[in-house]
């Protein structure tokens, strides 16, 4: 009987992560298309390179999100969290084919009926500013979820995976911004490059909102008896640095072991799924931690790391 109806939460759980990961893909459709295409700017990430070569070529930007996703699927299939995978995949086609589909149905585009100067400026700033928000909650969502929108995501895990002391967000900032400049030779317009700042900074800051504070650490803490498989899971499944000591219940009197661990807001959702097939567990965690210095991660250095606890 328990295992029904855990299963069936499980199911429950999958359906409401799936309609999300549909929600969050429409928020991304209606931004690039309706606010982000007409109004001559890149926004950041994979979008940006798409709004680009579609500038260049006129074919629709959706077809090359699909284009430039899939070998990153791939990657990300072979080398990733399947299940990770498997949303990014579903966010990716909705994402790319609802372009498309709106591109070829004429869909609604924010141009106003008549434009002076003025008013030309003020709109695309206007379509820059409601961009960022909707890219925003799309992005904010899928971290929420413990996933991601793809595209430069995928390309900040897998140099992560095998360059583990990279920085996940420093990869993904410098991949956005060089193709913010990048798009500078494309449009030869200082304007669309402001924009493209406007868009991403407002984008940023609704991530923020949506995640409370990402751009603070995060402090975790475990207490549990089994450190061994709790090791496993944060320096080799997600590339973390971890302290062990150990500790007494002041109540019941029994041996237990705390393992702390410092990491950043975006990551803790993905952390706390894993963590739940450790029930035994008792975690807590608390955010706005500042840190300094810096941990390098090398695997030939930890292979007796757990054995003083044993």
């Amino acid at each position: 009987m328990k295992k029904t109806i855990d299963c069936r939460n499980g199911i429950s759980k999958e359906a409401v992560h799936v309609l999300l990961t549909v929600l969050a893909a429409c928020f991304s459709v209606v931004a690039l298309h309706t606010f982000v295409v007409p109004s001559d700017f890149s926004p950041s990430g994979i979008d940006g390179l798409c709004t680009v070569l579609y500038e260049l070529t006129g074919i629709n930007m959706g077809w090359f999100k699909l284009l430039i996703n899939f070998p990153l699927l791939i990657l990300a299939y072979l080398f990733l969290n399947k299940k990770y995978v498997l949303y990014v995949i579903l966010f990716t086609a909705l994402d790319s084919l609802g372009v498309v589909l709106l591109g070829k149905a004429d869909f609604y585009v924010y141009v106003p009926s008549v434009l002076g100067s003025g008013d030309l400026i003020s709109y695309r700033l206007l379509s820059a500013l409601v961009s960022g928000i909707l890219l925003g909650i799309c992005v904010g969502i899928m971290l929420k979820l413990g996933y991601s929108s793809g595209g430069v995501d995928i390309i900040a895990c897998l140099l992560h995976k095998w360059k583990p002391h990279f920085h996940i967000e420093r990869i993904i900032s410098i991949c956005a911004y060089s193709i913010v400049g990048l798009s500078f030779f494309v449009y030869r317009d200082l304007t669309s490059i402001i924009l493209s700042a406007v868009q991403i900074f407002v984008s940023e800051c609704t991530i923020s909102a949506l995640l409370k504070r990402e751009r603070y650490a995060v402090e975790v803490k475990i207490v549990t008896k089994n450190p061994d498989a709790i090791k496993e899971e944060i320096l080799y499944h997600h590339k973390h640095g971890a302290s062990v000591v150990r500790s007494i219940g002041m109540y019941s009197g029994e041996e237990n072991y705390m393992v702390h661990c410092v990491m950043n807001v975006r990551e803790l959702p993905r952390f706390m799924n894993t963590m739940k097939q450790y029930p035994e567990a008792f975690i807590y965690f608390s955010d706005g931690v500042r840190i300094q210095g810096d941990y390098h991660f090398r695997e030939e250095e930890i292979g007796g790391w757990i054995s003083a606890f044993q």
